[in-house]
């Protein structure tokens, strides 16, 4: 038998003549009656229908309360005049199992296992409905019924065959409805498949699906298989409830993709700056399936609109959406807010992921998704430059490509001269070369003109010149007289931009500027260039600049130019109120207006405005609805409510108006009735009444009724509809105050206990007696615990007295008894998940749910069954003990070089996590080493450096004199000399050295006087001299500092010897007395070298003991194996110190001085040593050496120097050559001066070199400054 589908009404709002109702009975009578009125009821006419099937989704119940039934009919009704119709209950995909069913019945087919030998499990006909399964077959029983139904000719109605159209292809429906249809169907319009599996059930068995759409974490599941056809795995499909490979098909026909229709065209995503309009197909009508092939073709197609240009760049678009999301925290932990400034990352992430909504964080190093996508048409960069004239903009999260047409994948470009879709013809190329300009000025080599194209400029010589580009009279590269960066104008994400780059040499040196232009320009553009130095200076100097570009031809020389440029302008976009129409320049043939190709026209198109605004009428007022807040009652009718006004449009705005001035009748309702499913029904108790005993426990009857919300009113139904276990008690117990003495109790326990044994009438002698006393149940409900004890009382007044009172032998003992057994209603109850942190107070995410108690044990409810309950929140607090301190790096600055390695301070604070934020706190409550707050860092690597020329020959034939060699600074592949400022960041080596060329015969050397230079005699104008020094003795047991007279002069007490700056040619000295940090300085003339012996140590090594050895060029530490060393320094001054932890111990040495072999200083340079005096700059005539005053002072002493004089003109020939250079030796800091600004400098240390270079090495007495020594 084959059963047809005649008619298919669909009932959008209720039917009035079909009333469903508790009542199943009248239900099917209703509806049968309704179809009877709807169906012809001439058998042979083609819409006549044997069996009228009516699906709902109604609820349906049977008389008995039974809500599990899915469908209705009289059995055996089919061809009957009154009930030939079937009810069936829409529960999803197992509607067809409920359908077969309820016509089975209509055929006089029973249940199996009713009066038959046939299982009651397993068939069409089973009476345990067997919803679940998709190979369900007709039973032996259900056939012989079935033939027994139509040899009764009962079925004479159903033998007339109907009109057939063809057959149905054997396809399956799971090919039309995937498994995110299917949840559709089940569960609403939001739900969608579940995102992972349950591996208790066969993937094919179950339908799981995700109800909330912002909830992954959990699925509802449908006990019912997914449709036959629907996709399982890869290349498997559902066929009866397996999960099948096309080889397990069989013969199944091979099902290939087809696509369904195309949806209408999307708004354009941007009013300006080119957005998107787009349109989508699917491959799923049917879905490829059983190896058939996937649709061919395009999902998509999108055209770019609004290309008008907006006020600000593409980059300020993307820009203003990454800003829109600062508000929003980004959570690096868990429950933990943070929040950046968010702006686009171009030149970091390409392509899709660039369009997937990634912006970077202002000042930070890491870059995220903020979003599920850019706005469709926002421009991308996409990994592959595009083709010229194509558009690379974002749609719907990926990075796609627009032809010059405006088409998605169009694949059509620009020719050279712009022409989409063009030839080449309508253009020609102009190219050439310049070396010219003027020294210091920027000069204009270049012109371009509008609408040229394909403009190529490279400078192959930009080591003393660099370009420069000026629009609209501003520069946009370069300027300032400095070569610029790469650099892209407006934005590197706007079609029609500029592109400069700057390609260095491996050594990071200028090698070529390159500047393209793709156009057509849309305005003009002047190229310059900018050259250090004149063309004196030889070709070195001159630009090697050439280029190329393409310029549309003029009409008169274009033959193929027949057309003329006309403007269409569209219709006002509204049709009432403020819109705006679009302007376009069609090429057009002068005779017969057709449209032809733009190379057809005059080259460029007029310029015109692509929009303009347009004005109507103002728009009448109308009505506009909000959105509908929550519902007031969860099930049995509620209602829910929305802002309802009139309004109307004033230009831009839209402004409320009275509600007088729109047409009442077509306001749309404010109020709309919601949740009219009737809510489960439940018990409701009264108050109690009067307590059955006059005194002492009793019981209080109260009245229980089933009830059940119904349009807001609770109605009382039958108690059938409630469940039975949960039924509260009748009756509660109650308890009065004490009972007098006498009176007669239920239970002997609770009977007062009499002192006398008889019941007193007399109120003269007073008798005592225990009475019990009960508390209160420790539950209201669910079995909870009394207490009963004994009290002694008056009899008369009922007063508790002293125990003594009563006979103590009679006292009956306490006990405990249950009460309020009834079970209690369903309560909200929890379950509480791991905390969001381990300290410091953090959150807990809680999962609530509706349970009650049965026997003793929990047991979970529907939530509706909760409502009347208090709702505890979803997220609780935990771990609120603190967090311990620990230290943190908040901040670290810039490297203190800008290239090779230097030195980066950072802040370290000691912080505690209180309720997610940090906070300071003292330094004391941090365990552990505080981390370093000064780090080693390198930017890069130094690529200017020092260049040592072969040193001169010894300065004499014999003897001790200098050689001298020219160091100038130098670039990586530059052999002319270069700026000493651009070296600073390395020592520059020495210029002078000392040599020996052989002994010479001469008269034995006088006695050493220490003078302040070596080579040349002082400057006349210091204002003292260095005290003169003699030697110690070697046996001298201490060092002293030099007197301040004569070699006889009475040497005064010596002062302690830490700190001291030590000028004695030679001496012993012993730092075994002194504790903590010791520093000890030695100096010497410039030509002198010191020679230290260490004669004894007792340093522990192990408590970090050690001594230290510093000169200007060399820094040497010990502390194993010091007895018995020696060490010479390289230069004249020696810094000792010695770290000391343990009273006692330490190093004793002897030093003396010598003639140094390898000078490291210039004849012209000066040492000093006194506490105060003034300097001169030295000069070295005839010669370019530099030229040093050196100034050492005792240890822990700073150095003030104040300029007092600059006697120099500059100009712009010796301005950037001639300056001071001052280094603060101790922490290899270096500070510039230039011009003749006076200057005051400190030192940090106790060495300071002030460096003359220029013109103040030949101009004698151009520059003089006052130094002291200024103590800490």
């Amino acid at each position: 038998m084959r059963v047809h589908l005649v008619r298919m009404i669909i009932l959008s709002e209720p039917e009035a003549g079909i009333q469903l109702s508790a009542n199943i009975t009248s239900s099917l009578q209703s509806v049968c009656e309704w179809g009877r009125r709807i169906n012809p009821p001439n058998d042979t006419d083609p819409l006549h229908a044997d069996l009228s099937l009516y699906i709902t989704r109604y609820d349906l119940v049977l008389p008995d309360g039974n809500g599990q039934v899915r469908g209705v009919t009289r059995l055996g009704g089919a061809c009957s005049g009154q009930w030939s119709c079937v009810v069936a209950e829409d529960t999803g995909f197992d509607l067809g199992i409920t359908i077969a069913h309820e016509i089975g019945h209509s055929l006089g087919i029973d249940h199996d296992g009713v009066g038959n030998a046939c299982s009651r499990s397993g068939f069409v006909m089973a009476s345990d409905g067997g919803y679940d399964s998709v190979d369900l077959t007709w039973s032996s029983c259900s056939r012989r019924q079935l033939l027994a139904f139509f040899s009764e000719g009962k079925a004479e109605c159903v033998k007339d065959l109907p009109a057939t159209r063809g057959s149905l292809q054997d396809w399956k429906p799971g090919l039309y409805y995937g498994v995110d249809d299917q949840c559709r169907i089940a569960f609403g319009s939001s739900a969608r498949a579940c995102s992972f599996t349950n591996v208790d059930w066969p993937a094919c068995r179950v339908l799981s699906c995700h109800i909330n759409p912002h909830d992954d974490s959990s699925c509802k599941r449908l006990l019912v298989p997914l449709l036959d056809g629907t996709e399982c795995a890869l290349n498997q499909w559902c066929l009866r409830g397996r999960c099948v490979s096309t080889e397990e098909l069989g013969p199944s026909v091979v099902v290939h993709g087809a696509w369904s229709g195309w949806s209408d065209f999307s708004a354009c995503s941007r009013t300006c700056g080119g957005g998107v309009a787009h349109r989508t197909r699917q491959c799923n009508n049917p879905r490829p399936a059983f190896g058939g092939s996937h649709c061919k073709g395009p999902d998509t197609e999108a055209h770019l609109c609004h290309q008008q240009p907006c006020e600000r760049t593409q980059l300020d678009f993307m820009a203003e959406q990454c800003s829109r999301t600062d508000p929003h925290p980004l959570y690096l932990q868990p429950h933990t807010a943070s929040f950046y400034t968010w702006i686009p990352a171009v030149g970091f992430a390409q392509g899709d992921e660039q369009c997937r909504y990634v912006c970077q964080s202002q000042g930070e190093n890491f870059m995220v998704s903020r979003g599920a996508q850019f706005v469709d048409g926002t421009r991308c960069e996409s990994r592959r430059p595009p083709p010229f004239g194509s558009t690379a903009a974002c749609l719907r999260g990926r990075c796609q490509l627009f032809g010059c047409d405006g088409s998605l994948h169009s694949g059509k470009v620009r020719d050279v001269c712009g022409v989409c879709g063009g030839d080449g013809s309508s253009c020609t190329l102009t190219s050439d070369s310049y070396t010219g300009g003027q020294a210091r000025e920027y000069t204009t080599f270049l012109s371009l003109p509008v609408n040229a194209t394909q403009v190529h400029i490279v400078n192959r010589a930009p080591y003393f010149t660099h370009m420069a580009v000026r629009i609209a009279d501003r520069h946009v590269v370069s300027g300032t007289n400095s070569m610029s960066l790469n650099t892209t104008y407006p934005s590197p994400l706007d079609d029609n931009r500029l592109e400069y780059r700057l390609h260095l040499t491996p050594d990071l040196l200028p090698a070529m500027e390159e500047l393209l232009l793709p156009g057509p320009l849309q305005e003009n553009v002047n190229v310059q260039v900018y050259r250090k130095y004149g063309k004196e200076y030889g070709e070195k100097t001159n630009p090697n600049i050439s280029y190329h570009f393409y310029t549309p031809t003029s009409s008169s020389t274009n033959p193929a130019a027949i057309g003329k440029w006309t403007v269409f302008t569209t219709p006002c976009s509204v049709s009432c109120g403020p819109g705006v129409q679009t302007h376009a320049s069609v090429c057009v043939d002068e005779d017969t207006e057709s449209e032809l190709e733009e190379h057809s026209c005059e080259a460029p198109p007029p310029s015109i405005p692509l929009h303009t605004p347009c004005q109507l009428s103002s728009c009448p007022p109308r009505w506009d609805a909000g959105y509908f807040g929550p519902c007031t009652a969860s099930c049995g009718g509620g209602e829910r409510v929305r802002p309802v006004r009139c309004v109307q449009g004033h230009r831009a705005d839209v402004v409320v108006v009275p509600d007088s001035e729109c047409p009442p009748d077509t306001a749309p309702l404010a109020v709309e009735k919601c949740n009219l499913q009737p809510c489960p029904a439940r018990w409701r108790v009264s108050e109690p009444g009067e307590c059955s005993a006059v005194c002492g426990p009793g019981e209080a009857k109260r009245t229980v009724s089933c009830v059940r919300s119904e349009d807001g009113q609770e109605v009382e139904v039958d108690q059938n509809h409630c469940p039975e276990e949960l039924r509260p008690a009748d009756s509660v117990p109650c308890v009065v105050d004490v009972c007098p003495v006498g009176w007669e109790f239920t239970e002997k326990q609770h009977r007062p206990v009499v002192k006398c044994g008889f019941v007193p009438h007399s109120k003269q002698a007073p008798v005592y007696v225990w009475s019990p006393f009960i508390s209160q149940c420790s539950r209201s409900c669910g079995n909870g615990t009394l207490r009963v004890w004994f009290s002694c009382v008056d009899h008369q007044s009922t007063r508790e007295v002293p125990d003594v009172h009563c006979d103590a032998s009679t006292k009956p003992n306490p006990y405990s008894e249950t009460c309020n057994a009834s079970p209690c209603p369903p309560a909200w109850r929890t379950k509480q998940g791991a905390c969001s942190v381990t300290c410091g107070g953090g959150v807990a995410s809680r999962v609530l749910y509706c349970a009650g108690e049965a026997e003793g044990e929990e047991r979970v409810v529907e939530d509706s069954e909760c409502r009347d309950a208090p709702k505890p929140t979803v997220l609780a607090s935990c771990n609120t003990h603190r967090c311990p301190a620990r230290w943190k790096v908040m901040a670290t600055s810039a490297c203190s070089a800008s290239c090779d390695l230097g030195t980066a301070r950072r802040t370290v604070s000691c912080v505690q996590s209180v309720h997610g934020r940090e906070r300071a706190v003292p330094e004391q409550r941090c365990a552990g080493v505080k981390p370093a707050t000064a780090v080693p860092c390198l930017v890069q690597v130094c690529t200017f450096r020092w260049e040592a020329k072969p040193w001169s020959q010894c300065s004499v034939p014999c003897g001790y004199g200098i050689q001298s060699r020219a160091v100038s600074c130098v670039g990586p592949s530059e052999p002319e000399p270069l700026s000493p400022l651009l070296c600073m960041h390395v020592p520059k080596p020495i210029t002078i050295q000392g040599c020996y060329t052989g002994s010479c015969a001469r008269p034995t050397d006088a006695p050493l006087a220490v003078a302040e230079v070596k080579g040349t005699p002082p400057a006349p104008t210091l204002d003292h001299r260095e005290p003169p020094t003699s030697r110690l003795p070697p046996s001298s047991t201490k060092a002293t500092i030099a007197p301040q007279s004569g070699t006889d002069a009475t040497p005064a007490p010596e002062p302690p010897l830490c700190g001291q700056l030590l000028l004695h040619e030679s001496g012993t000295v012993d730092l075994s007395d002194t504790t903590g940090r010791c520093t000890v300085s030695i100096g010497r003339p410039l030509d002198e070298v010191i020679h230290i012996r260490l004669e004894s140590s007792s340093l522990n090594c192990t408590k970090k003991e050690y001594v230290a050895f510093f000169d200007r060029l060399a820094f040497i530490r010990k502390c194993e194996q010091v007895a018995g060393s020696e060490l010479t320094t390289r230069t004249n001054v020696l810094l000792v110190r010695q770290n000391l932890l343990t009273p006692g111990n330490g190093v004793k040495f002897t030093y003396d001085s010598r003639k140094n072999t390898k000078s490291h200083h210039q004849d012209c340079d000066i040492q000093l040593f006194s506490p105060n005096g003034v300097f001169e700059n030295p000069n070295t005539p005839g010669t370019n050496h530099t030229c040093r005053v050196l100034i050492n002072a005792p240890p822990s002493v700073k150095i003030r120097i104040q300029a007092l004089h600059i006697g120099l003109v500059f100009n712009s020939s010796n301005s950037q050559s001639t300056y001071i250079m001052i280094r603060d030796t101790d922490v290899l800091k270096t500070n510039v001066f230039k011009g003749q600004q006076l200057f005051l400098w400190h030192s940090s240390g106790n060495m300071a070199e002030v460096e003359f270079h220029g013109d103040y090495l030949h101009s004698a007495g151009s520059f003089r400054a006052q130094y002291s020594f200024v103590r800490p």
